[in-house]
């Protein structure tokens, strides 16, 4: 009796299988790394806003304390640093309007540099925007 064995060839990857299957996984691969280094970005944009939002409650918060007839005089347009973001890097205004001789709005914004040179809320000179995203705005009313 003679037995015949049929040579089954392996199931194998061609080489041009293989190739497209490293270039998909090399382009999924980079989205994850550039997703990744985009969390860097905005976990340090969220913790410069925290730092500049807290800066700016601690001015407002001084202001209020304020003699109310002395706060236009010693306020008005001026600068304050932001704790927690390196010197030179940060910058908070506070302007006053007091057409109002019995109410004053108080705005108080501020602007930092990231550490790849993005502005923030601010202009080329870290001059804080009216669309700073660390703006607060209050009124106090003469008591």
């Amino acid at each position: 009796m003679v037995r015949l064995y049929m040579v089954r060839k392996k199931k194998a990857f061609t080489l041009i299988e293989v190739v497209i299957a490293m270039g998909i996984m090399a382009v999924a691969f980079l989205g994850l790394v550039a997703a990744y280094i985009s969390g860097f970005d905005l976990a340090e944009t969220a913790k410069n806003t925290t730092y500049a939002l807290n800066a700016a409650q601690k001015k407002i918060e001084e202001i209020r304390d304020y003699n109310f007839f002395d706060i236009s005089n010693d306020y008005d347009n001026t600068n304050f640093t932001i704790d927690g973001i390196s010197a030179g890097n940060s910058n908070g205004l506070v302007e006053i309007d007091n057409t109002n001789p019995d109410l004053l709005v108080v705005t108080v914004a501020a602007c930092w540099r990231q550490k790849g040179g993005r502005i923030i809320g601010g202009d080329a000179a870290l001059n804080p925007l009216s669309t700073s995203p660390a703006r607060l705005v209050t009124y106090i009313a003469d008591r």
